[in-house]
């Protein structure tokens, strides 16, 4: 398997693209395709693979551009070449810490939409007290129609099954609250289109509910989804240097760290995006992950494992296989 790595975008540069892939082949047989500067690239080895491609290119586009001018003007950016290159036979996904606009803009212009899918999406995996869950957009779509949401949770059901084996996934809308009634109009637009459609929908889901598992899937526009989970993310930043605050007050404290460290750890890994790396961009013809901009090699080697394992599952086929029966069902 060839896997596409985009080594620009990240916030600690090319170094945290390259260790993460060398540490995703301990785990995994797969030949990388580094997609940047070679020299850089070449010098970050050091040897330490020798089972790996090199593209090169010097260009890549930026947080602040705009994603669909700059696809189309750009026609080296790593982005571009990245998805290109995935259109050849004999090369697998693409993976990239970069700009998510980016991301989505070249897989709509490049790779090409899903037929019978409108929009692409971000399905982020998120940490929770009870099953996986998915929160569906995190930042690709900022503006959203119902029927946008609906094929969020048809992909969603399609990733959960075939990816991480839940049969019949139970689908919830992010809302103000659970009431049938609660919400702004596409909220109340999509509430009523999900009671009628081939999903298991559940009902409104409040932010509160973001990491009890009470649903497999929340479905949310990429402004509301984004901003739940950024909200969360500084929850748990701020949680946790509160708590080193507190227990470097007094030696008592320290002591009592010392004796719960294990459990803490534990505690604050499953709650760590480093342990899910990233999230597929769902709807379009390209096997594409995108990572935090802020990823170390750890959360970029498991981002690495977790796209191959989508690939595995053959999950844009089986997309397409759904939308043909929905289609019968109608």
């Amino acid at each position: 398997m060839k896997i596409l790595i985009d080594t620009y975008g990240a916030d600690k540069g090319e170094k945290v693209l390259v260790d993460g892939a060398i540490k995703a082949q301990e785990k995994r047989n797969f030949t990388p395709v580094f997609v940047g500067n070679k020299d850089k690239i070449e010098e970050l080895i050091d040897g330490r693979i020798k089972d790996y491609e090199l593209i090169h290119t010097d260009e890549f586009i930026s947080n602040d551009e705009d994603p669909a001018r700059a696809i189309r003007r750009k026609k080296n950016a790593s982005i571009v070449l990245a998805f290109k290159k995935s259109k050849e036979e004999g090369y697998d996904g693409v993976l990239s810490a970069g700009s998510t606009g980016a991301i989505l803009a070249g897989g709509l212009f490049i790779a090409k939409r899903i037929k019978g899918i409108d929009r692409a999406c971000l399905a982020t995996s998120l940490p929770t007290l009870g099953e996986t869950t998915l929160l569906m957009d995190t930042g690709a779509n900022m503006d959203c129609k119902k029927e946008f949401l609906e094929e969020f949770g048809l992909m969603g059901k399609v990733y959960l099954e075939n990816v991480l084996n839940i049969e019949n996934p139970k689908i919830g809308l992010l809302n103000v609250g659970v009431e049938e009634h609660k919400g702004n109009k596409l909220a109340k637009e999509t509430y009523a289109l999900l009671k009628e459609a081939n999903l298991n929908f559940v009902g409104n889901i409040e932010a509160r509910d973001l990491f009890t598992g009470k649903v497999n899937v929340i479905l949310a526009d990429g402004f509301d989804g984004n901003i739940a989970i950024k909200t969360a993310e500084g929850i748990f930043s701020l949680m946790g240097k509160e708590l080193k605050d507190v227990f470097y007050k007094s030696l008592s404290n320290k002591l009592a760290a010392g004796i719960l460290k294990k459990d803490l750890k534990s505690m604050f890994n499953k709650f760590s995006a480093d342990e899910v790396g990233g999230a597929p961009l769902l709807g379009v013809k390209s096997y594409a992950y995108k990572a935090h901009g802020n990823a170390n090699e750890i959360a970029i080697s498991n981002a690495i494992l977790g796209l191959m394992d989508y690939i595995d599952k053959n999950v844009i086929e089986k997309i397409e296989g759904e939308l043909i029966l929905s289609l019968i069902h109608i």
